[in-house]
């Protein structure tokens, strides 16, 4: 994955490269391995990133490879250029993911991931940051708790340590060709899954996707029916509306 800047921020005919990593390890050639971006669109991090310690101009993003979601941020190097971290990987080893979402706005005091998985259930992921936390460039993570109850989960479901794909995409072994925060005082970033949400038995949930004000969940999955998902006052989610597919109008 590769990093690009305008070198004419006039005119964007000109690109730079400014930062290249290998999140999931380089890929044989024919590899099937499918891989999604969601970017966090947003002027800053959520405001729990910032009383953290996060970079105000960090810039936030995901990428997902098979049943994995790795969280990265980049920030400015000494330098000055952009330099992109690992800060957690997400994998509940579950379902495979076909498309991720992340939350847009940063008034909230965690992050929120959405996930479009292989068993017709979206999921939704928490992440948050602990301030002043001080850890090695491998030790990221909380332990585990119970699992979060279909359809709904309360804001407190389930920790997990973050963990490797199996042996690694291709062979490669994590962390080889990936880049992590090290040395002085550092982020810590946990992820727990806060919701299960059962889009259609039986079928994958190929697209997911937040509405622009981040309160509403889009998912879609092979019968073409559109599902919205919005949290209630308890803070779980729950469907509140559905539409069918185009043709059949």
């Amino acid at each position: 994955m590769s990093l690009l800047e305008p070198s004419e921020p006039e005119s964007l005919h000109q690109w730079r490269e400014v930062d290249t990593v290998f999140p999931f390890g380089q890929q044989s050639r024919g590899s099937e391995t499918v891989f999604r971006l969601s970017l966090h669109q947003a002027e800053t991090p959520c405001y729990g990133a910032l009383s953290a310690g996060v970079d105000p101009k960090t810039i936030s993003f995901c990428l997902s490879a098979d049943t994995s979601i790795k969280i990265l941020r980049a920030t400015r190097s000494d330098e000055g250029n952009y330099r992109i971290h690992e800060m957690l990987e997400v994998n509940s080893m579950a379902s495979k993911i076909h498309d991720i979402s992340w939350a847009p706005g940063s008034i909230r005091p965690h992050d929120l991931i959405a996930a479009a998985c292989n068993d017709g259930r979206v999921r939704v992921y928490a992440l948050t940051t602990l301030q002043g936390s001080q850890v090695t460039p491998m030790g990221l993570g909380h332990g585990q708790e119970s699992p979060p109850k279909e359809r709904h989960s309360s804001s407190l479901a389930t920790r997990h340590n973050p963990s490797g794909i199996g042996a690694g995409l291709a062979g490669v072994s994590r962390g080889e060709l990936t880049r992590r925060p090290s040395g002085g005082v550092r982020i810590q970033h946990s992820w727990k899954e806060i919701a299960l949400l059962p889009h259609e038995a039986g079928a994958p949930v190929w697209r997911v996707r937040w509405t622009q004000d981040g309160s509403t969940i889009a998912s879609t999955g092979d019968s073409g029916k559109l599902r919205l998902w919005k949290q209630d006052l308890k803070g779980d989610f729950i469907e509140f509306a559905e539409t069918g597919p185009a043709w059949h109008r």
